[in-house]
């Protein structure tokens, strides 16, 4: 069962890393996304951004980490550097290949979040990898399964 949903995960990342980014300024939704883990869950609107992904910036065990969500990939993905800074322990020489993606073997470690927390919306031991020579964090089902519901509508994603 392992293998299946690290595979999956893996075709979410790759889709994720092979559409390029725009750098440019977050969009306002982006700012307003992170929100103190005392608040009551409310509704977060996503605007799609110049690069068609939808971006949102979730506390990670108190830390903001900025992410795209991503409905395709199975767990969330973290870069080491947002791992690092979000206090989630993983060991570079315990990277192994978890998968295969567009651009060859895709290497990480698999880990366990303590929480994350998007506009109230808060989730506990998330499942989630941390990948080598990943630029983007990515916000999978491993957290998105635990709000009550993701729709998109046009250029806008809401998570309830």
């Amino acid at each position: 069962m392992k293998i299946p949903l690290l595979i999956v995960t893996v075709a979410g990342i790759a889709i994720g890393l092979a559409v390029p980014m725009a750098k440019s300024a977050a969009p306002p939704a982006v700012a307003a996304a992170a929100a103190p883990a005392e608040d009551p869950p409310v509704d977060t609107v996503l605007d799609r951004s110049a690069s068609g992904h939808f971006v949102a910036v979730a506390d990670v065990n108190g830390e903001p980490v900025r992410f795209i969500v991503d409905t395709g990939a199975d767990m969330v993905a973290l870069t080491m550097e947002d791992a690092k800074r979000a206090h989630v322990a993983f060991d570079p020489s315990q990277f192994e290949v978890i998968g295969r993606g567009a651009s060859g073997d895709v290497r990480g470690q698999e880990v366990h979040i303590d929480r994350i927390a998007l506009d109230g919306k808060r989730a506990t031991d998330i499942s989630g990898v941390v990948l080598e020579n990943s630029d983007v964090s990515l916000l999978g089902h491993s957290y998105l399964r635990r709000i009550s519901d993701v729709q998109i509508k046009g250029d806008k994603m809401i998570l309830r």
